[in-house]
């Protein structure tokens, strides 16, 4: 009895194997954080330069050629511009007192050999008609 009382008594704290998984746990969110982070943030650009282009006074007169000629400025300014093709992902749809826009896309993002993150999208401002 006194062999195992006195053994269990001295065994405190966290093994090697434990702090290795907790480590080991933190460096995955750590790398899942740092890819993650920037496309969120390019995804913030998009969003502001489509509320921008909806504050816009002449987008209600504009077709959609002319806003994805302004978007692709605005996109431009930010360094943002050639991360997307505005033509594939981006829609103009009329409600009744609004037309709607729409910037929907997918980003993949590989973390490690066959892993990847899917990451989707959708960003919408209204341009209220007059």
């Amino acid at each position: 009895m006194s062999a195992a009382v006195s053994s269990a008594r001295f065994q405190k704290g966290a093994t090697l194997w434990g702090m290795l998984g907790v480590i080991a746990i933190i460096l995955f969110f750590s790398m899942l954080i740092i890819k993650i982070v920037p496309s969120y943030i390019e995804n913030q650009k998009f969003q502001k330069a489509l509320d921008n282009l909806a504050e816009d006074q002449n987008a209600v007169r504009m077709n959609r050629y002319q806003m994805i000629k302004s978007l692709t400025n605005r996109l431009y300014i930010d360094m943002a511009d050639e991360t997307l093709d505005l033509g594939d992902a981006f829609t103009v749809s009329k409600t009744r007192d609004a037309r709607v826009l729409t910037i929907s896309y997918e980003k993949v993002i590989p973390m490690a050999y066959n892993i990847s993150v899917l990451l989707d999208f959708e960003n919408v401002a209204e341009i209220p008609l007059k």
